[in-house]
């Protein structure tokens, strides 16, 4: 029997990040994977849709390019060579990651794990079905010891109970990120973070593409002036947007949605339906019944060092319900190794959720970080639009807007909307977890012309000394 310092379930994000940091620190360790190597992010989600995305923000560029004084006549948008670059995109990522693994002498197994005790884990070698629910094996199984086993099983797309998925007209996200030929029409339920994304995809790829969402306003969770601009502009490219629209049916691509206020009953006939109202943990029930782990139907439930309720075993990353984001899951796995791994007399070293970017990647973007208040007494609330920056002006991207929310002088949250907000607004975030004193920051020189200036000019506006603009 094999003994390893660690066992991990699954070579996701947060799975590999913690095999790589327990190895790092010296510990022996075995990954299990009944599937491809770097799980959903990397065969199903972020790394698939940001390679598309940028397939459609070139499409958008190139339709848009007389704007630029450049003009292009008659280009055609080649879906099956975009689907090609994904999946070569997915295919080098994957290779990337086997390989850090390998480097680190990490020993993967690939099959079905189940764990017989807090340490001891039957492996049935074999591997995953395309239908993400077949197991297919080969009929050898391996038997693993740890003093640690680490449950890093992912998250599974939601699919209403109403809804029959063996309909070929209606899609996951996962399944949809694999196609190879364009929808001519695309209906999407929920105008959450998948729904947009794929929305933006689609439709700059040459869909038709109508939304329909539950709630009255698309991104409940972001600040209403986030809705409202990004409705605005998705309506404005061609997006049909449908708030406050309960589905009754789906079937043969046909779909019936509720209005709740009215109603009215619409009928939305597409040949692809996504259902995209959010994912859940992979739950092992009867093994988790079995070793008395505690969950919900969210996830497995930990402690803020990443401990399950059974000692020796950790949980990380979808798994526990906390969040989706692979970032989020990174950091878990890492914290979850290096507790594991501390000498005796350390401290354990804690998660820290309290500032966490959040990214959807619309076109233009969106970010928020940290926790709005709800209680504004005292709380300064400043929002300045992306126009007034030079950067913006040249380069024709208007569009959008920073807002932020401070209190003596610190930032407690911030949302934008605009031109790669992805990038810049990692600044912002690090106020937030260092709580800089705004000043210092509006102190220091930012190149211009930069996008990245658009913070120095809120913490300008908000200090009233913006000397370079008025709203």
């Amino acid at each position: 029997m094999a003994k390893y310092t660690a066992v991990i379930m699954g070579g996701g994000p947060s799975g590999h990040s913690a095999a790589v940091r327990i190895s790092e620190l010296g510990g022996k360790v075995a990954l299990v994977e009944r599937d491809y190597i770097g799980g959903i992010c990397t065969n199903w989600g972020c790394t698939p849709s940001k390679a598309m995305i940028e397939s459609a923000k070139v499409a958008r560029t190139v339709a848009e390019s007389g704007k630029y004084g450049v003009k292009v006549n008659d280009f055609a948008i080649d879906f099956r060579a975009v689907a090609e670059r994904r999946d070569k995109v997915i295919t080098n990522t994957r290779a990337f990651i086997t390989d850090l693994l390998e480097h680190h002498n990490i020993d993967i197994f690939y099959g079905e794990g189940q764990i017989l005790s807090p340490g001891k884990m039957l492996v049935r070698k074999g591997k995953l079905d395309p239908d993400g629910e077949t197991m297919h094996y080969t009929g050898e199984e391996v038997e693993l010891e740890a003093g640690h086993i680490i449950i890093s099983t992912g998250s599974k797309p939601l699919i209403p109970g109403f809804i029959d998925e063996s309909d070929p007209s209606i899609v996951s996200s996962n399944r949809l990120i694999s196609i190879d030929h364009l929808p001519k029409e695309l209906t999407i339920v929920g105008g959450g973070v998948i729904g947009l994304e794929f929305a933006t995809i689609f439709s700059n790829l040459g869909a038709k593409v109508t939304i329909v969402e539950f709630l009255d306003r698309v991104l409940a969770m972001m600040d209403e002036d986030i809705s409202a601009e990004i409705t605005r502009i998705l309506e404005q490219r061609g997006i049909r947007i449908l708030t406050s629209y309960k589905c009754l049916s789906i079937e043969n691509g046909l779909m019936k949605a509720e209005n709740m206020k009215t109603g009215k009953v619409e009928e939305i006939d597409a040949p692809m339906t996504l259902v995209a109202i959010g994912r859940a943990a992979v739950i092992h029930e009867e093994t988790y019944d079995k070793l008395g782990l505690k969950y919900t139907r969210k996830g497995v439930e930990v402690d803020d060092y990443q401990r399950t309720s059974v000692p020796g075993i950790w949980a990380v990353g979808d798994a526990t319900g906390r969040s989706i984001l692979a970032h989020v899951g990174i950091q878990q796995g890492i914290v979850a190794a290096e507790n594991i791994m501390k000498k005796e007399g350390e401290p354990l070293r804690k998660m820290d959720y309290a500032v966490i970017p959040a990214v959807i990647y619309t076109f233009p973007e969106i970010v928020g970080v940290g926790i709005v208040p709800q209680d504004l007494e005292g709380v300064q609330v400043v929002k300045v639009p992306f126009d007034i920056n030079l950067r913006a002006g040249i380069e024709d991207y208007p569009e959008g807007f920073v807002k932020m929310w401070i209190k003596d002088n610190q930032i407690l949250a911030a949302q934008a909307i605009g031109h790669n907000v992805s990038e810049i607004m990692q600044e912002v975030a690090n106020m937030i977890a260092l709580k800089t004193n705004i000043e210092d920051v509006a102190g220091i020189i930012h190149a211009h012309p930069t996008f990245a200036e658009i913070i120095r000019s809120t913490l300008d506006y908000a200090l009233e000394r913006a000397v370079d603009f008025y709203i």
